[in-house]
């Protein structure tokens, strides 16, 4: 090998290490940045889910009881009771029917909310029967919204 072909070798491997590294270090500050985000996201779910929580359960309508609501994998999940519906006398499939279209509705549009669209990445209705058994659940993310 000459002289100037290992300098320029020895040159290409350093340039290289150098790349990578800061390859490296920019790929971490991202990912560090992104954490961040995510951390503040989840905490703010949490904090939602807690003042929710603390006037449940609750009565919304005569047929429906709030029953809690949860933080599951950056996204929020909802617990509902259907308190004269008992599952094994209904049909399940009819009930989901008539509650999906109002609730991916209420998801998609209503200002109440927006916040789930916007910070979280799904949103999750859990319906259980008058013994507290599930019956069906929806689940909703921001895709869900958009008409192409």
């Amino acid at each position: 090998m000459s002289l100037t072909f290992r300098k320029s070798l020895i040159v290409g491997v350093v340039v290289l290490i150098v790349g990578l590294i800061a390859i490296w270090w920019w790929h971490s500050a991202i990912d560090s940045q992104g954490s961040r985000q995510r951390n503040a996201q989840y905490t703010e779910l949490l904090e939602l889910s807690g003042q929710l929580n603390r006037d449940l359960p609750r009565l919304l309508d005569s047929q429906t009881r709030f029953e809690r609501a949860e933080v599951v994998n950056y996204g929020m999940r909802f617990y509902y009771s259907l308190v004269s519906v008992d599952r094994f006398t209904h049909d399940e499939a009819a009930l989901a029917e008539q509650v999906e279209p109002q609730l991916r509705e209420a998801y998609c549009n209503d200002d109440n909310l927006a916040f789930y669209r916007e910070r979280a990445d799904f949103i999750e209705f859990q319906y259980l029967d008058q013994n507290e058994l599930k019956i069906f659940h929806f689940r909703f993310s921001p895709d869900d919204c958009r008409t192409d």
